[in-house]
């Protein structure tokens, strides 16, 4: 926990070796974090101090080599990198490191207000550089909105505080089942290995590159759906949302705000699914999808993530309206890919009857943000209060760095472990289905783009990675089924009916949903189809772009309303309101629109 006043081992003005130190930062669990100043030049300095917890003091000077050696077998932008190490003539222990002036990522959000592309920009960033980090065989640990830093001077984030990493053969450290962290962002996981073997004093937690990823979704969760990251617990106007349960999912970003934009909203779900085995693939994509979703350009996109003073819940677009052309160019069509094992692995789970819930705004729960700011602000922001998990929660105190954005490595990470099934007559995927759909996507971003205007777009082609998603579902190019036109007026003896006194759903340009009156492919009877509807010629154009099965998030397609590129409107349609039967066809579409 970040210490209220500087401790009085150095103080500013005497130097430390060639360093002059200027100011105390901040103080975690394993040290003491100053500015100092050589040559004319910032730099943060990290002092260990030993854990009153720790059973071993010796280990808390080998806890420091641990993070010197992940330290300096990494090299990327957005990471911080270390100067050098010595020890002082009592025996302490310092790294030299950039110094970051900045914010913290939880300052970052609360203060500066960015919108939805900036911090899927930002998050883009923060995947590279977790995947140059595992490249290398490290892994961080601690992600946490505490442990990145948002520069002043061009707004790069850095990761800093590597006092909880690890490195592939590195002499084990750890003297709990759990590794030193952050509660409120270990894994699901991580969590129910501590509930199992919180007695065992020689368990421990084989800590995966996955669990890093799933941390850094938890603060892009929190980013989305937390208007106070960086206050206390007694200062906020609203508990912290509850992402701790192994097996309930915390309620979905838009749910929580109304604001962020759907596609989104989607991805987190996936990033935050309970299911291990749909957890993964959009974790290894996580930097993809985040950057194809940050090129996004309507209105929504460039929103503040929450509503200025005195707008209340104002629509984003009203909020921080994009630049005038944007709402009439037509991304929707052009963006909607995602990785087509969550496609499987969604319909799998819809087969199984199972809908994962997701649970309702609780208890608070918060990050413990033992690492003090390596920035300007004279008063760092109080610890938030533990989650009610009994998850201990240490952290270190963070370092931060100066260097421009670059591109890093793009590894993968390790496919994941077959998720055991419960249920006893569903049928299931296969973890060797699931890679063969993972081939069939680039990115885990569930996303529709941008809503599309009242003008007709062009004939583009339905996305590859749609395309092969759909062939692996089971889809066929030529297939017509039938659907309910708009689920808000079904069929049936109440319907509205035309002159010939056929039931018939009366429809406008804009959003649709449908629903399938039969099984196609893989997709059960009962599939949501959303969409838009252009009305403005002789027939009525419909585009499905989502395909939800019942109690699942969905996954991307390509279908078409009618079996030739619309339906005819029926007798009695006026400018704006169109009829169309409430049963139409509609069909796969495997190359362009018609």
């Amino acid at each position: 926990m970040t210490t209220a006043e500087p401790p009085t081992f150095l103080k500013p003005g005497v130097r430390l070796d060639a360093y002059r130190i200027r100011k105390w930062v901040g103080g975690g669990a394993y040290g003491d974090v100053y500015r100092g100043m050589k040559d004319g030049r910032p730099y943060a300095l990290k002092l260990t101090k030993h854990r009153q917890s720790s059973d071993d003091p010796a280990k808390t000077y080998l806890r420091q080599l641990r993070e010197l050696v992940c330290l300096v077998q990494l090299d990327h932008p957005n990471i911080a990198k270390v100067h050098g190490w010595t020890r002082t003539a009592d025996g302490r222990g310092y790294l030299a490191l950039d110094f970051v002036e900045g914010w913290t990522l939880a300052e970052w959000l609360q203060e500066m207000h960015p919108t939805f592309r900036q911090v899927a920009r930002l998050f883009a960033k923060l995947a590279d550089a977790l995947e140059h980090l595992h490249s290398r065989g490290v892994r961080h640990r601690d992600i946490s909105l505490s442990n990145v830093m948002v520069r002043k001077s061009d707004g790069e984030p850095v990761i800093v505080d590597l006092g909880a990493g690890e490195y592939s053969g590195a002499l084990e450290l750890t003297d709990a089942p759990l590794p030193p962290g952050t509660n409120r962002y270990r894994s699901p996981e991580a969590a129910l290995f501590f509930k199992e073997h919180r007695n065992e004093p020689s368990a421990r937690y084989d800590f995966p590159a996955e669990d890093d990823f799933y941390s850094l979704a938890v603060c892009l969760y929190d980013a989305l759906t937390d208007a106070e990251p960086a206050k206390n617990a007694d200062e906020r106007k609203v508990p912290r949302i509850n992402v701790n349960s192994p097996t309930m999912a915390p309620s979905p970003a838009r749910t929580v705000n109304a604001r962020v934009p759907e596609a989104l909203s989607v991805l987190v779900e996936r990033l935050l699914d309970r299911n291990l085995e749909k957890r993964c693939p959009a974790l290894a994509s996580m930097r993809s999808s985040l950057e194809e979703l940050a090129a996004q350009e309507c209105a929504e996109w460039h929103a503040e993530i929450f509503a200025p003073s005195g707008e209340g819940a104002a629509a984003p677009d009203a909020v921080n309206p994009a630049r005038p052309n944007a709402r009439r160019r037509v991304l929707a069509w052009a963006v909607a890919v995602t990785v087509a094992v969550l496609v499987a692995a969604g319909v799998a789970v819809s087969m199984r009857e199972h809908s994962s819930p997701a649970g309702p705004p609780a208890q608070a729960v918060s990050e413990s943000p033992s690492s003090p700011r390596a920035s300007a602000p004279e008063a760092p922001p109080s610890s938030p209060v533990l989650p009610s998990l009994e998850v201990p929660s240490t952290s270190v105190a963070p370092v931060p760095k100066e260097r421009p954005s670059v591109s890093a490595s793009k590894n993968p990470l390790p496919s994941p472990p077959a998720a055991k099934n419960s249920k006893k007559a569903a049928p299931v995927f296969s973890p060797g289905f699931l890679k063969q759909c993972a081939a069939a996507g680039a990115l885990a971003a569930a996303t529709m783009g941008c809503p599309a205007s009242q003008v007709m777009p062009e004939r583009e082609s339905c996305p590859a990675a749609t395309v092969e998603a759909m062939k692996i579902l089971e889809l066929e190019d030529g297939l017509v089924i039938r659907i309910n036109v708009d689920v808000k007026q079904p069929d049936g003896k109440n319907c509205k009916r035309d002159e010939d006194g056929f039931c018939v759903a009366v429809v406008g340009d804009g959003e649709i949903v449908s629903e399938t009156r039969e099984r196609l492919g893989r997709m059960p009877k009962g599939t949501r189809l959303s969409g838009r509807l252009w009305t403005g010629g002789s027939d009525v154009v419909g585009r499905y772009t989502w395909a939800r099965p019942p109690g699942e998030d969905g996954f991307p397609v390509c279908i078409a309303l009618g079996d030739n590129g619309g339906v005819e409107k029926r007798p009695g349609s006026k400018p704006g309101a169109a009829m169309v039967g409430t049963v139409e066809s509609a069909r796969p579409i495997f190359g362009k629109w018609p």
